[in-house]
Formats: C-alpha cells, structure tokens, sequence
C-alpha cells in the first residue's frame, strides 16, 4: 500500500475504505478471492483500491459498462458519494451520453483521439453544435414510439486511427465539410460562449 503506515494500520485503512463502499461487514470480504464476488461487489473493491490513498484525481475509465442495470445505479450513485465526501474529481470516460448525463458536470466530446466539444453537461446536450456531437445524440434511443427527430447525416465509416491526415479528424465524415476543412490543420478547440469550446471550421 505505497509503503504507508504499519501492517496493522494498513489493514484498518482497508477496513474502512471497504465499509465506506458498501462491503459490510468488511472482515468477511478482507481475505476473499475476485471469484468469490458478485461483479458489483468486485467493482466497489475496485473503487476501494483507487481511493485507498486519498487522491484528488481519479480516471474512471467505464466503470460501470459490465454491470446489470439495477446494479450500476447503486455504484453510481456511491462513486457521487465518494466524490463528495472524499473531496475527490472524476475524468469519467464512457461511450453512455445517459451515464454521462448523471455522473458529470462538464462533458468532453472526443474523436479519433482529439477533442471536438467541450462544455457544461446540459449546455452540451441542449446546444451540440460539432456535427459529431449532433449525429452521437441523433442516435440516443427515446422510450416514446411517438417520439420524432430529425437524424443527423454522416457519411461513410470510421475513419483511419493509424497516422490519420493533419486535417480534422472527422473530415471524411462530417457534412458539413469542404476543400477548406480538407486543406487545414484540425481546428483549435474555440470558445463559442458560455463556456461551450468547439473545433470544427464550420461551426
């Protein structure tokens, strides 16, 4: 445990960060095997052990894609917790805009690798304005058969991931793109007002 304290306070600074996530009574979990848990238990091991030495910063990178859905509330509802009480901040990377939605303050749009759109959560989600954050929201199911939307058009397929063109990244699949966009660097994240930062040419 990073060569911090005695064998003895180790193990009560474990007991403690298990009580705290859930795992009670922590002595029957101290000497189980991964095996011997239910997934969502293995997870609040997980977040136990990323926050056993009191960070400021944790990147949580889909930690919650693998569990039932019942069961993902519960974590997440407890790594808000954490956060609060632990005076702790997440960099939160899912592919889930709904998870992204509850969890997060800020949202960061990336593709291939650079960042597209950045802003406030709901800011975001109202106001997209890079024609990929558009076509990612287009594609969000609604729980209404009546429900209608417009779709957002892309064209093509994934772009290449390996030594992509200077350009901007999603050149080859962007609508709104034309020889200007193909013939200069990928755009500069730009703040577009209140706090919402955008890189597109076009936007």
């Amino acid at each position: 445990m990073q060569g911090i304290g005695t064998i003895t306070e180790r193990e009560e600074r474990i007991t403690e960060l298990l009580e705290t996530v859930g795992l009670t009574p922590a002595a029957s979990f101290l000497f189980r095997y991964p095996h011997e848990l239910s997934g969502g238990q293995r997870q609040r091991v997980a977040i136990a052990r990323a926050l056993i030495i009191s960070p400021l910063f944790v990147v949580a990178d889909e930690p919650t894609s693998m569990l039932d859905v019942s069961v993902r509330t519960g974590v997440m509802h407890l790594m808000q917790d954490l956060a609060t009480n632990m005076n702790v901040t997440y960099l939160y990377i899912t592919h889930d805009l709904a998870v992204a939605r509850y969890m997060c303050n800020r949202i960061a749009v990336m593709y291939l690798g650079k960042l597209v759109e950045l802003a406030e959560t709901e800011e975001l989600l109202q106001h997209a304005l890079h024609p990929y954050t558009r076509a990612l929201l287009s594609a969000v199911p609604v729980p209404d058969p009546t429900h209608k939307r417009s779709t957002v058009e892309i064209k093509g397929g994934i772009s290449k991931p390996i030594n992509p063109e200077p350009r901007c990244r999603f050149y080859d699949r962007c609508p709104l793109a034309d020889n200007s966009c193909r013939d200069s660097p990928h755009p500069e994240l730009e703040d577009k007002g209140n706090n919402h930062f955008v890189a597109c040419h076009k936007v």
